[in-house]
């Protein structure tokens, strides 16, 4: 059996992502808004959404991995952003956990040091043909996918 080829790619920022976190945060509010109760409360959900959210879309608008190489023998490189590591530069690590919910694939990364990073790809921050080759690689390691080919269209 043919060993998977290596898979690499630059982690680009998902402007859908980004945008979809901000609007279920509005969702969020307009839902406290509507619930009876004291001021107070509404205050203090309000600040705590837009706290979570803003956490949540600086985190999504800024991978703390440039870039990332899956060589065939299952090892990852990782080009990290200078925030996520001290020196900066490529680290080696692994893919931990991989998902594929209909159009989004979400791999969990781990590298020394206590680093983890999760990765959003979506149809606009991937390439087709990028997608098509780590779909493929993650159901050869027998990780679960969703049923349905997302890709088309």
């Amino acid at each position: 059996m043919k060993a998977a080829p290596a898979i690499g790619f630059n982690c680009r920022v998902s402007p859908t992502l980004v945008a979809v976190t901000l609007a279920v945060a509005v969702l969020a509010m307009v839902a406290v808004w509507s619930i009876r109760g004291p001021a107070w409360l509404h205050a203090i959900l309000f600040v705590l959404i837009v706290v979570y959210a803003g956490a949540a879309a600086r985190n999504l608008a800024r991978p703390p991995v440039k870039a990332l190489l899956w060589r065939a023998e299952g090892g990852v490189e990782l080009q990290l952003r200078d925030s996520a590591l001290e020196d900066g530069g490529n680290v080696v690590g692994a893919v931990q956990g991989a998902r594929v919910m209909g159009p989004l694939i979400v791999l969990t990364l781990r590298w020394p040091r206590r680093g983890r990073a999760t990765l959003w790809l979506l149809p606009d921050n991937l390439d087709a043909d990028t997608r098509r080759r780590l779909r493929m690689r993650l159901g050869a390691t027998g990780t679960r996918l969703a049923s349905g080919n997302a890709d088309s269209g």
